[in-house]
């Protein structure tokens, strides 16, 4: 899932159900394969609603013009799994295919190889971060916010109240305006996240995140992302196979960091 559906599915969650907003999500999301061979006059007339209204649509959600919105849900319509992280399978898949007994033995060797390789003097630090900075926030895309939500949930139930923000142009404008005192921890098991995870078009690059003044802790399964400069706290995991499990990798991961931090506190 990239940046259309992304956009479209969490506008839709967010307005009333009776709404136009919510119409027009829902028409373009029914059509998704087929908007790339539509004009805009006719993607208009298919939501039935007037080409200006459209225009204007498209923008709300963070496209330059239509043209920009279709030319995305084009490039998106050929691309599988994660850019750059083709040969992952994810773990859906493959108990589609091969069932949930030969499954649950990669899961197995998976946890072996997650103890192996996590450092936990880094999750210790990540921990000591957590507690002493006062404006911390949890990202993530698709798979992984949905980790980032567990994470703030699981965080205030410790008396810490961190940040999480849906809309990735929210998770943008934060970034981009976060100081010196801020902490954002990203779950990325591609790592993409830092550079076009999905959320943009095929070579663009966070150059924002260069110049951020706040800290950033990467959970990731992507060691080059782990080993970017920018990232102050990788947390590091690995699979024994190219499954990838990582929506129950990045929740281990998630369990560590709380339980050390339960332990400062």
């Amino acid at each position: 899932m990239f940046i259309v559906a992304y956009r479209l599915i969490n506008l839709r969650n967010n307005s009333r159900s009776d709404s136009t907003d919510s119409h027009i999500a829902e028409t373009l999301l029914a059509n998704i394969n087929e908007i790339d061979k539509l004009s805009i006059d006719s993607v208009a007339e298919l939501c039935d609603i007037s080409k200006s209204k459209l225009s204007k649509f498209v923008k709300q959600i963070g496209f330059d013009d239509y043209k920009e919105f279709r030319d995305l849900v084009k490039n998106e319509k050929y691309r599988s799994g994660y850019y750059g992280y083709e040969d992952k399978l994810p773990m859906g898949r493959y108990i589609a295919k091969e069932g949930m007994d030969s499954y649950l033995k990669i899961l197995h060797n998976d946890l072996d190889c997650f103890m192996d390789r996590i450092d936990q003097t880094m999750v210790r630090k990540l921990a000591e971060a957590l507690r002493e900075h006062e404006e911390v926030a949890a990202f993530g895309s698709v798979y992984s916010q949905t980790a980032a939500v567990d994470f703030m949930y699981r965080m205030a139930e410790e008396g810490k109240n961190i940040r999480t923000y849906t809309y990735d142009l929210e998770q943008e404008e934060y970034m981009k305006n976060m100081d010196e005192d801020t902490l954002v921890i990203i779950f990325s098991n591609s790592g993409q996240y830092l550079y076009g995870d999905g959320m943009r078009k095929i070579g663009y690059f966070k150059t924002y995140l260069k110049r951020t003044k706040g800290e950033i802790a990467l959970i990731t399964s992507n060691e080059e992302a782990a080993m970017d400069p920018i990232v102050k706290y990788p947390i590091l995991y690995s699979f024994s196979t190219n499954v990838h499990s990582h929506m129950l990798m990045e929740r281990l991961a998630m369990e560590m960091i709380i339980a050390e931090y339960k332990k400062l506190v």
